[in-house]
């Protein structure tokens, strides 16, 4: 048994325990929360390929994510003009009221990591995980 690997995974999944403990009170499950953010951040339309890409997840998985988005009234889609068979998101009113009343709860952990460890160290940790993520996506 290779102990610093046992080691790590432990600690991996303590800080994904401590990243979720204190988000109880937002109203849409992590996964749509992140779509959210992820569509109000793009500076590129959104279609669902993207979330399936960005997020590794099966296309149908993104489609889901999407219909229960605009079915709670945070999402729309229009006709995309390129490819008249897909279609762009695009956060409604009670989206982006979403995102302002819940984001600071949503980045809270996130935003003490950074305070606490500082910007110098703070940067390496994100580029570790983007590296890590980048490894894992494959």
């Amino acid at each position: 048994m290779d102990f610093q690997i046992n080691s790590a995974a432990m600690d991996v999944a303590l800080f994904c325990k401590l990243n979720t403990i204190h988000k109880t009170s937002i109203p849409i499950p992590y996964s749509e929360m992140g779509a959210l953010i992820f569509i109000s951040n793009s500076k590129q339309p959104v279609r669902p390929v993207e979330l399936s890409n960005f997020f590794g997840i099966s296309k149908p998985s993104a489609t889901a994510t999407v219909k229960k988005l605009i079915e709670r009234g945070y999402l729309a889609r229009k006709p995309s003009q390129i490819d008249g068979r897909s279609y762009i998101l695009s956060i409604t009113p009670d989206g982006k009221q979403l995102l302002e009343s819940v984001c600071a709860e949503y980045t809270k952990t996130i935003e003490k990591i950074r305070r606490e460890m500082g910007d110098e160290a703070f940067s390496s940790l994100l580029h570790l995980i983007q590296q890590a993520n980048s490894v894992l996506k494959g």
